[in-house]
């Protein structure tokens, strides 16, 4: 599927996204052992397939939230304009039969399916189009992500019943890729009206699966939506074969992997690496994406001391033993990362030095700052160097913060760790109350860096660096704004440089998502690593 009126330049932009995941293997092969490490036997499909899920939801209203963990789920129960799959080499039909694009990307008209309807019977139509986008620009959905992929949005115009505008302040060439992310999961005007703030707690869409309830905590269950003929061809024919489908929180990798051994699962993508080390060997299917987007790492506090100062930051940056982590904590099942991006995201710039370990580096940057060395503690106007790891409980970073306090110890300075839950530890991050804070960012098109580094994003968004620099805003604007692929990823890449430069970020290691399943078949996925169920079993 291409945007009719702009081809070429589809073309090169869709095989560019597709790129990033051509080194893993499409989830749909699981069944024939794509990526398995030895031939385990399938097992029968279950007709209530238990999924684990390493994050509790915030919301499940996709427009709102800015968890993976909630936009897993909301995968499987909204439906985009059109789909994107890994492995692909262009888009599919979704919502929209067709669409085509203005020659300076400021419109984006699609001609919209007919014969669907939304799970609660809404009929899905141009209407439902436009509230979504609406409702995701509104300030008072408070969009965590979404409203940033939506870049300069200016308004939706109905133009019939089955064809919609999409018209932009300024040129927008993102959206060709975006627009298929499950972010922009169109919603039930009807539900919206009728749920209000609390839509993301009553999610109504026209995907495979529905609603059913969410234990704050525990699970999330679904349930076959009966109606769902409009599918992918991913998908296979009409709806799932599957009954239900529940997400059940298990945010700790161990118990993830007892789950999985004792059958209470039957999918699980957050486990510690050794465990998929140990799964391979007993036969496991495991499949692994490699995903754009911002590594794990730490976002740092520009404007907290005491890095507020750029020598302490270069310091801590040279004192973290990264590939030592890596091969500690995750059985080298990782790859070290080197920018603030990941190596498949468009625009990819490798840093210089700016993270290469190196303690007496360090030591030399912390002398230079002013800060001394007494009695193996640093120190400057009787104060010790003292710095708040504020960790996002349960998000895989408590370990790595350990190591890290230890490093940082050997050139004398003190960490202090502790952790708090989301979406506390969101407002104390958006305060400056940490020095550190906890990151990763899954997402296929270079300007999610708008979300992370831009002077709008520090008060409410998660620009929790608190870095800001309107000049940086302004190359960020022009890059998001280039239509050409090529150099839509120079630009980036400047970007890119700029913010390894100022060390506003360590990266620890790239994305990946590695899926263990026992045996299950029909499994599909978006290149940035997100399961879709509806094909399982068919």
């Amino acid at each position: 599927m291409m945007p009719q009126s702009s081809r070429r330049r589809a073309v090169r932009l869709v095989t560019s996204v597709v790129a990033l995941a051509a080194a893993g293997s499409l989830l749909a092969g699981c069944a024939e052992g794509a990526g398995a490490a030895s031939d385990g036997a399938s097992v029968a499909t279950p007709t209530d397939l238990v999924v684990a899920l390493s994050q509790n939801p915030d919301s499940l209203d996709p427009g709102q939230t800015g968890l993976v963990g909630s936009i897993k789920v909301d995968a499987q129960i909204f439906d985009p304009l059109i789909w994107r799959f890994s492995g692909a080499t262009d888009y599919e039909p979704g919502l929209a039969t067709s669409y085509s694009v203005n020659a300076d990307s400021t419109e984006y008209t699609f001609k919209l399916r007919e014969g669907v309807t939304f799970q609660d019977g809404t009929p899905f139509n141009a209407d439902a189009v436009k509230a979504t986008f609406d409702h995701i620009a509104d300030p008072a959905t408070k969009s965590a992500s979404a409203v940033t992929s939506l870049g300069p949005y200016k308004e939706t115009d109905v133009v019939d019943a089955q064809t919609v505008k999409v018209v932009f302040k300024s040129p927008y060439p993102a959206f060709n890729t975006l627009v298929a992310s499950e972010q922009f999961g169109i919603a039930s005007p009807t539900a919206l009206k009728k749920y209000g703030a609390d839509f993301g707690q009553h999610p109504v869409g026209t995907g495979p699966f529905s609603f059913v309830s969410f234990t704050n905590g525990s699970e999330v269950k679904l349930k076959k939506n009966p109606d769902y003929s409009w599918g992918p061809k991913r998908f296979g024919t009409g709806a799932p074969k599957l009954a239900s489908l529940t997400f059940r929180v298990l945010t700790s990798p161990t118990s993830q992997n007892n789950a999985l051994k004792t059958g209470e699962v039957q999918v699980a993508d957050g486990l510690h690496p050794q465990d998929v080390v140990d799964a391979k060997k007993a036969g496991k299917h495991i499949t692994t994406v490699d995903a754009a987007g911002m590594p794990y790492g730490w976002l740092i506090n520009v404007d907290k001391a005491p890095t507020n100062d750029p020598l302490v930051r270069q310091a801590i940056a040279h004192a973290i033993d990264r590939k030592s982590i890596i091969t500690t904590l995750f059985a080298g099942e990782f790859d070290l990362a080197s920018s603030v991006v990941t190596k498949a995201t468009p625009g990819y710039a490798e840093a210089g030095d700016e993270f290469t370990y190196d303690s007496k580096k360090a030591g030399k940057l912390l002398d230079q700052a002013g800060w001394k060395l007494v009695d193996g503690k640093r120190v400057k106007d009787g104060q010790p160097l003292t710095v708040d790891m504020i960790n996002i409980a349960n998000f895989g970073f408590d370990d790595m913060s350990a190591l890290v306090q230890s490093q940082l110890a050997a050139v004398g300075i003190t960490a202090k760790l502790s952790d708090q839950a989301f979406p506390t530890v969101g407002q104390t991050y958006n305060q400056g109350g940490s020095n550190t804070a906890s990151w990763f960012f899954w997402s296929l098109d270079p300007n999610m860096i708008k979300s992370v580094f831009t002077c709008a994003q520090v008060a409410s968004g998660f620009n929790w660096s608190h870095y800001c620099d309107p000049e940086l805003d302004k190359k960020i604007d022009t890059a998001d704004a280039t239509a050409d692929p090529k150099a839509r990823a120079a630009a980036f890449a400047d970007v890119f440089t700029e913010i390894n430069k100022q060390v506003a970020f360590i990266p620890v290691y790239d994305l990946k998502a590695i899926y263990v399943t026992n045996g299950i078949t029909g499994l599909a996925s978006t290149p940035d690593g997100d399961a879709y169920y509806a094909g399982v079993g068919k």
